[in-house]
């Protein structure tokens, strides 16, 4: 990471860090991304971006999902990244962005949004993405991306890093509460039957997120469209499992409204199914795989093609 990609994070894990939980929309916390500029990190510089900046974004989207922010910024970003693309431009007010399966089945986004949010829904399983902007206050447009897949990609990448600060804090819940946790005159940590499944735990998290970087490093250079849905893939996958890991760790207080646990395992089974869950993108996968034939299935896996 760059130090100024690590400035563009730090400044937002101190913004996170300082709200105070909330179970419903935090108005103030988006008042002080939107003051920074956050949200509007994906549009081009001229439009007060840093344009194509996608480690910064997986960075930025890191902290949101390590804190289960009250905030739409995921949505947000891509919004506004596929708004300046088409030439459309909205006021600093959150934006939801609805993205329907592949299948047809709707958006599985559980929180409620602000009463005045924007909306953005958007189809991207075909050959060209279909967008439909709804703005509070203002005329609906409709545009299409042509490049589906670099949508595609986008949304991939973006849930993927929402998935993998989640997993992180997950994790480190666990590991604390093991540590603390006592029976039979000992921390629950120091037995293996809770070692051994925190370390697999460990584990899916680390693969996720040394995929979500490789993406991340991809989209940058253009050519991330592969590495993205595996990114997505890997982290949907691994979401199921460190949840049921951190939740049998923890035991029936993980469930409880005074325990913070649920708002980041909440977080993990929401964002494993929004924009594609680990199905539709292994699927996606296969469907490459199978169109360029044995031949070319190493430079798939390498990300050349796709």
């Amino acid at each position: 990471m760059s130090g100024h990609e690590s400035m563009i994070a730090e400044t937002v894990e101190r913004m996170l860090s300082d709200a105070v939980p909330t179970a419903g929309f935090d108005a103030g916390l988006w008042r002080a991304l939107a003051a920074a500029g956050v949200p509007r990190l994906l549009r081009p510089e001229a439009e007060g971006g840093a344009g194509d900046a996608w480690r910064d974004a997986a960075a930025v989207l890191q902290c949101a999902g390590a804190h289960a922010a009250a905030v739409p910024l995921a949505d947000t970003l891509l919004a506004h990244a596929l708004l300046a693309g088409a030439g459309l431009d909205c006021d600093e007010r959150p934006v939801r962005l609805e993205v329907a399966g592949p299948d047809g089945r709707p958006d599985p986004a559980r929180d409620a949004p602000p009463a005045d949010v924007h909306r953005l829904l958007v189809a991207p399983w075909g050959d060209a993405a279909r967008c439909d902007w709804q703005p509070v206050g203002g005329a609906a447009h409709g545009f299409v991306v042509d490049d589906a897949a670099r949508v595609r990609a986008r949304l991939a990448l973006a849930s993927a890093a929402m998935l993998v600060g989640a997993m992180r804090t997950a994790i480190a819940m666990g590991v604390d509460y093991a540590g603390l946790r006592r029976a039979f005159g000992r921390p629950i940590g120091q037995f293996q039957a809770v070692q051994h499944p925190l370390a697999v735990a460990a584990e899916e998290v680390a693969a996720s997120r040394a995929a979500l970087d490789w993406a991340a490093a991809a989209m940058e250079r253009g050519d991330g469209a592969v590495a993205a849905a595996v990114a997505k893939a890997r982290a949907a996958d691994a979401a199921g499992r460190v949840a049921a890991v951190v939740h049998q760790v923890h035991g029936a207080i993980g469930f409880t409204a005074e325990h913070a646990l649920h708002r980041t395992t909440r977080l993990l089974w929401t964002w494993r199914e929004r924009w594609g869950d680990e199905h539709d993108w292994n699927a996606a996968l296969g469907a490459l795989a199978l169109a360029g034939g044995p031949e070319a299935l190493f430079d798939l896996l390498d990300g050349r093609i796709g």
